[in-house]
């Protein structure tokens, strides 16, 4: 006859849910199952969006623990990508390697804040204080990981010696090397 041990009763016990599981297995995954509602159509759609307006905004570009420009401006808005800001009355502030005042003004601009790259429009302005050189153009493009300069439109640059108006103008703060494309005209004159 069958003696109830120790050993007996541990294979007995695997053998009796096995056998009642048709029983069991309905009230148990009754109380088991999720509750409540959850629309997964309703929350893929519902994405987060930052819309927003910022006033007297102000931003700090550093590289090497250096600051390399400090970008003010009235006010700033999110766009529909989601790493750019849709600026407008811009004052900018680029230091050069030797930490001279790159001053940049413009009524519009976008700023990128992944690639750092600042977009000017619509009356630029960039006076450099110390060169006591201005620079006018309707758009202009600053990259501030290459340090650079561009600007594709027609561009007019005035100084106490000359006065010179180009198709385009690339500019590299940290060589401060200008290069002026397109037609080039220029007015030479002295002090």
């Amino acid at each position: 006859m069958l003696t109830l041990n120790r050993r007996n009763l541990l294979w007995l016990i695997p053998a009796l849910l096995i056998v009642t599981f048709p029983f069991w297995r309905i009230p148990v995954s009754l109380f088991l199952q999720p509750r409540g509602s959850l629309e997964y159509n309703s929350l893929a759609g519902n994405q987060d969006h930052h819309n927003f307006v910022m006033q007297k905004v102000m931003i700090t570009q550093n590289q090497e623990e250096r600051k390399t420009a400090e970008i003010r401006a009235k006010q700033a808005l999110t766009s529909e990508k989601p790493d750019e800001f849709i600026l407008t009355l811009v004052d900018a502030d680029l230091f050069d390697e030797q930490g001279e005042l790159i001053n940049v003004r413009a009524n519009a601009g976008i700023y990128n804040k992944k690639t750092r790259h600042l977009v000017l429009s619509d009356n630029v302005v960039v006076n450099r204080v110390f060169q006591n050189q201005q620079l006018y153009s309707e758009l202009l493009h600053y990259y501030d990981d290459e340090r650079i300069i561009d600007s594709p439109g027609k561009t007019k640059m005035v100084s106490n010696q000359a006065e010179i108006t180009g198709g385009s103008l690339h500019y590299d703060i940290v060589t401060a090397q200008y290069m002026i494309g397109g037609r080039v005209y220029c007015v030479l004159g002295s002090e």
